[in-house]
């Protein structure tokens, strides 16, 4: 919050941007964790990770809307960009902001796979949720690619039919991948290189 409050946002690499999408949401996700009665630490590391991936697509989504706040969460060692550009970009901007985008959706995906490794851990009522939110909100980096990038031009929504897609998608990886019903106690430590030292589990 503290982060947000600046006048000028800007996050310099992408160890901020992790340890920024941590802060963020990553928090969210442990507290998540003890609402929802998790036991073992490691479960703990999985709930983090959805944060992270939940974040990362936010950053994906709103990087027009952040830039009409004065906030770019993009890395400056991605993509040097400034608010006016993205607000009104020209065609090597564009370029840019879609290069950008497809770095940061293919690093939320890597917490996305992370966190679905740990949904054995929840109850059978909670895990069908959670990847129900999981599946919605990871959709919405995928529609913003397969809509060649409208996170150019506006806020990217999952409808209701795309959530009707989602959710039947849910039911069908419920039942037929196992792996979500199999508790995975080795957790990726790569994934948690930037913030090993201020996780707070």
């Amino acid at each position: 919050m503290e982060f947000d409050l600046k006048k000028k946002v800007e996050i310099k690499s992408q160890k901020e941007l992790i340890i920024y999408a941590y802060l963020a949401a990553g928090t969210v996700g442990l507290m998540m964790a003890d609402i929802l009665g998790i036991t073992e630490k490691v479960a703990y590391k999985y709930a983090i990770d959805l944060g992270i991936a939940f974040q990362l697509t936010n950053i994906a989504r709103d990087i027009l809307e952040d830039a009409k706040i004065n906030r770019i969460y993009f890395p400056q060692d991605w993509i040097k960009i400034t608010c006016s550009e993205i607000k009104s970009p020209n065609e090597k901007n564009k370029k840019k902001i879609i290069k950008a985008t497809l770095k940061i959706i293919d690093l939320s995906e890597e917490y996305y796979q992370s966190a679905l490794k740990g949904l054995a851990f929840l109850s059978l009522r909670n895990r069908f949720a959670i990847l129900t939110a999981l599946i919605i909100y990871r959709q919405i980096g995928q529609k913003i690619v397969e809509k060649k990038f409208s996170n150019l031009y506006k806020r990217e929504i999952i409808g209701f039919f795309g959530k009707f897609l989602c959710l039947l998608r849910c039911f069908t990886l419920f039942i037929f991948y196992k792996k979500i019903h199999k508790k995975d106690f080795n957790h990726n430590k790569s994934l948690h290189k930037y913030i090993q030292d201020i996780i707070v589990i």
